[in-house]
């Protein structure tokens, strides 16, 4: 797909989404004329057999749509055999794309140098950097004036449920997301203010050990 082929949104940018590597070979999905190496993120309908296996599509879904859209695209994904197609399909329409850093950067590098050194260029690009491989070799973009870059956690499973629950749809998958204290009710009630503890041997580079280590 060349540079003039590129779709865009209504407001004139181009999305480009990018995670760190593909997934192992029987999860991949690939499409032929993709703009990049394949669609990242996406699963291959004969792998994606239950919500568990797509946790990682749907928060980057509920990132790029929000909660409603994602569920009624998993829906569709569950019950057909194109959905993987449908939503790749979708995306592109939209002037949305998704890569990965380790198969692909070279080639987001060379679109981004194209459209913002091109004199008259009216496009521009936002970038939404999942996982500090992608953040470390694009956020520096982000000084460019025709570039947002946006940056978070990588959003595999291992991943907390809680930094996702935002932009993941209640009862999507078949168990609840654990709650947590939040750091704010943490400082504010647990959190000891006026206790002044001191170590009790003074720390030099040849001397770290406390009376709590002796």
């Amino acid at each position: 797909m060349s540079n003039e082929q590129l779709q865009t949104e209504k407001d004139g940018y181009i999305r480009i989404v990018v995670g760190q590597s593909p997934y192992k070979d029987d999860k991949r999905y690939d499409q032929e004329d993709y703009l990049f190496t394949r669609p990242a993120f996406i699963v291959s309908n004969q792998a994606a057999t239950n919500n568990k296996k797509l946790k990682t599509l749907i928060r980057v879904l509920g990132m790029i749509l929000g909660k409603d859209q994602v569920k009624k695209y998993i829906n569709y994904y569950n019950s057909t055999t194109d959905g993987a197609r449908k939503i790749v399909d979708d995306l592109t329409s939209k002037g949305i794309y998704l890569a990965n850093i380790k198969d692909d950067k070279e080639e987001i590098i060379s679109y981004i140098e194209k459209i913002t050194k091109e004199e008259g260029q009216n496009t521009k690009i936002k970038l939404l950097l999942l996982g500090s491989k992608a953040i470390d070799a694009l956020n520096k973009y982000s000084e460019n004036k025709n570039i947002e870059v946006y940056t978070y956690l990588h959003p595999s499973p291992i991943i907390t449920d809680l930094a996702f629950k935002e932009f993941v749809p209640d009862k999507i998958f078949d168990y609840k997301f654990r709650e947590y204290s939040t750091p704010k009710e943490i400082k504010k009630n647990f959190t000891i203010k006026e206790l002044n503890v001191e170590p009790s041997v003074p720390y030099t580079e040849n001397n770290t050990q406390t009376d709590i280590e002796s």
